[in-house]
């Protein structure tokens, strides 16, 4: 049995072979973000579909990428900043600093990432599915 993650979007515009489509996000979300819940919106690949703007589509990844990505985003910048805090700490650096510091670490960690999201996007591959 294959599982996606899948999230139900509007096609807002179709260039070339891109096509730019907008999330829905609940008013919860919305509210918590300040944003209008027409929020989200990603570029992506045309593929062999014939799309029209406000069509209603599917955007479908791999399960394998979500796990990786929450990995990459939230576990591994968590275990760095316990780890570098633990080691601060350890040597004997003041609470602030050592704090400061290690957060410190992991924004270089984020910069990293962002640097590197050329590379990364390319790994995660992403597709649009026409509702019907």
């Amino acid at each position: 049995m294959s599982q996606k993650i899948s999230h139900a979007g509007v096609v807002k515009a179709i260039e070339d072979d891109r096509v730019l489509v907008s999330f829905k996000i609940s008013e919860e979300e919305a509210l918590a973000l300040g944003v209008d819940t027409d929020y989200s919106l990603m570029q992506l690949p045309l593929g062999l579909h014939q799309l029209s703007v406000d069509e209603p589509v599917n955007v479908v990844m791999k399960p394998s990428f979500g796990k990786k990505a929450v990995a990459l985003l939230y576990m591994l910048p968590a275990v760095i900043l316990v780890a570098c805090l633990s080691l601060l700490l350890s040597v004997g650096l003041a609470e602030g600093a050592a704090g400061l510091s290690s957060l410190g670490v992991v924004a270089l960690y984020y910069a990293a990432l962002y640097f590197c999201r050329g590379k990364l996007s390319r790994e995660y591959s992403y597709h649009i599915e026409k509702i019907q």
